[in-house]
């Protein structure tokens, strides 16, 4: 966790500039106890992070006057051994975490799987965020698990999940759906929806099975359309288009 992220997690409106600085300086000191931060650290913290423009002699004046902080080097100030301790307390289990990374839309846009199912958008918020974490054989295998999830939901959506379960009602993995897939006459997909199942079946395979094989960025981005198309093809024939089930709502 970074001093910005750390920020982030503990602010809110009820903490005035004074016990953000305070904060910081907890973050700064928390291993090193000498460590310190100047006023216009902090001010530039905060402005960094989305707070106004801050006044850096008034924050300088008020690290003055407080009994808990103290001198550390130069300009910079640093907590008081008992202020640092019950910051401590207070603070020790939320350093130690580490925050989901933001959601973003790097392989799938979020707006196509909007309203859809809560399962399905959280496997997108995982794909994506694996690939922002350059994690590309975690991505590839959500990638596939994408896929299958809506393989599934497409039969379920016809009342035909039995027809794609084994003889134990376990439903068939990825490899055997695309085939009973790509076979079924109920269904028409496009050449280039079933190009990016293909695709992704294979880069699936490799990232999950090969013990020699690592996936790159460029293999992500390499099939990256032609997942966006399979995937959303697949959505509107399970009836779970997010633009749909929103106009309907709407209605």
């Amino acid at each position: 966790m970074t001093i910005d992220q750390f920020l982030q997690v503990i602010d809110h409106e009820r903490l005035t500039v004074l016990d953000r600085a305070l904060a910081l300086l907890w973050w700064v000191g928390r291993e090193n106890a000498s460590n310190g931060l100047s006023a216009r650290d902090i001010c530039e913290t905060l402005e960094r992070n989305g707070h106004p423009k801050q006044n850096i002699f008034r924050l300088n004046s008020s690290l003055v006057s407080d009994r808990r902080t103290a001198k550390a080097d130069a300009d910079k100030w640093r907590l008081h051994p008992r202020a640092k301790k019950e910051l401590d307390e207070k603070f020790a289990d939320i350093a130690g975490s580490n925050p989901e990374p933001p959601a973003t839309d790097s392989v799938l846009p979020r707006e196509i799987f909007e309203s859809t199912r809560g399962y399905i958008e959280r496997i997108v918020y995982q794909l994506n965020a694996s690939y922002d974490q350059t994690l590309f054989d975690c991505c590839a295998v959500m990638c596939r698990r994408i896929l299958e999830t809506l393989l599934i939901e497409v039969y379920e959506s016809v009342g035909r999940a039995h027809n794609v379960k084994d003889q134990d009602g376990h439903f068939f993995m990825f490899a055997r759906l695309l085939t009973y897939f790509e076979k079924d006459p109920q269904f028409h997909p496009s050449r280039n929806a079933l190009k990016g199942l293909k695709d992704f079946k294979a880069l699936g395979d490799l990232s999950a099975h090969n013990r020699r094989f690592n996936a790159r960025r460029d293999d992500i981005d390499r099939v990256r359309d032609g997942l966006r198309i399979a995937a959303e093809e697949l959505l509107n024939l399970a009836g779970l288009s997010g633009a749909r089930i929103r106009k309907a709502q709407a209605e």
